[in-house]
């Protein structure tokens, strides 16, 4: 490769041509004039670049013949030093420029645009470039609440759906309720596959009130705020029979007992109402099948007068606990209501 030395120097009018070859008559001025600017210093660059160096700087190419091998030098205004590296540096400026220039020209052409304005929508032509332009274009004036969809610095484009959507915040007080849970307990003193509820379940009240926030009407947000319990929830506690009763005779008053509290069940009394009846027939036969009052012809468990009574229930009263006692709740639902209203006259008078 053949390289070329290149001298940078300054004349009174500004860039000026050395043209004058080595030797001729012109040679001492031009040695003198090259003493003047030896401050400059001369660089050294590939023969194939002068011509993209004579585009660059300002000034003229001339040849200074110094022996065989030609000598281009260029004048300048001002000494620069310009190699491989500053040439692509020049070059990428000049082309970024030329493309900043293009992107700070918008499109002036008009967009079709749809943009929906808290559920209105409308269809529009900009030639905004960016969502804050369309609906400064529209006059739209965004509070702190309003949501902006997408983004106020995006950039317009053809068929953009814009949506404004307000959000509204406001508070909602209510009564709810929360669910009562239910446990179940074995019970040997009842028939197998009855079931007592001895604790009603109850659920619990609590007053809340909540932070809702709506856009545009469509609730998107509840938040408890405040939460006041009126009562707690309490569980309801059930008893579920397991006494397997066998065989065809008389029952045992355990047994008796069994069955009664079942049937007592049956009829929607409650274990308070059991108690009483168990005091009420302790009292009058001990809870024995087959106790006879000699001295009244009572007889049973629930002491009937005359015991002949209980046919109505079954035609084997005289030996079945079951009939017995079937036909003692209904005698007492008939004329005391309740099992413990028994027992309280039994108290008061001595019968019932």
């Amino acid at each position: 490769m053949v390289n070329a030395r290149i001298r940078f120097a300054r004349s009174d009018h500004g860039a000026w041509p050395l043209m004058k070859r080595a030797g001729s008559a012109d040679e001492p001025r031009m040695a003198g004039r090259r003493a003047a600017h030896r401050r400059r210093r001369d660089l050294r660059v590939p023969a194939a670049q002068l011509g993209v160096l004579t585009l660059l700087v300002a000034g003229t190419v001339g040849i200074v013949q110094h022996g065989s091998e030609p000598e281009p030098t260029v004048a300048v205004a001002e000494a620069v030093e310009l190699d491989d590296g500053l040439l692509a540096a020049r070059e990428d400026s000049r082309a970024a420029s030329r493309g900043t220039e293009r992107a700070a020209a918008p499109d002036a052409a008009p967009r079709d645009v749809v943009v929906s304005l808290h559920g209105q929508e409308r269809a529009v032509q900009t030639t905004g470039q960016t969502v804050s332009d369309v609906l400064a274009e529209l006059d739209v004036v965004l509070s702190e609440d309003d949501v902006v969809t997408p983004a106020l610095t995006t950039i317009v484009t053809n068929d953009l759906e814009v949506t404004v959507s307000g959000v509204v915040t406001t508070t909602e007080t209510v009564t709810e309720t929360t669910p009562f849970e239910m446990t179940k307990t074995k019970d040997d003193l009842l028939l197998k596959g009855t079931t007592i509820v001895e604790t009603e379940g109850r659920e619990g009240v609590a007053t809340v009130t909540y932070l809702v926030r709506t856009v545009d009407g469509v609730e998107v947000e509840r938040t408890a705020v405040t939460e006041v319990v009126e009562s707690e929830p309490r569980d309801e506690v059930v008893r579920v029979g397991t006494l397997k009763v066998s065989g065809s005779g008389p029952l045992s008053p355990s047994q008796a007992k069994a069955v009664a509290r079942s049937m007592v069940a049956e009829r929607g009394w409650s274990a308070d109402q059991f108690t009483c009846l168990e005091k009420l027939w302790t009292k009058e036969s001990n809870w024995r099948v087959t106790a006879d009052n000699p001295s009244s012809s009572a007889y049973g468990i629930p002491q009937a007068l005359p015991g002949s009574k209980m046919a109505s229930a079954g035609a084997d009263w005289r030996t079945s606990a079951r009939t017995q006692i079937r036909w003692g709740l209904g005698y007492i639902d008939g004329r005391y209501g309740t099992p413990c209203n028994a027992w309280g006259h039994s108290v008061a008078r001595g019968w019932y």
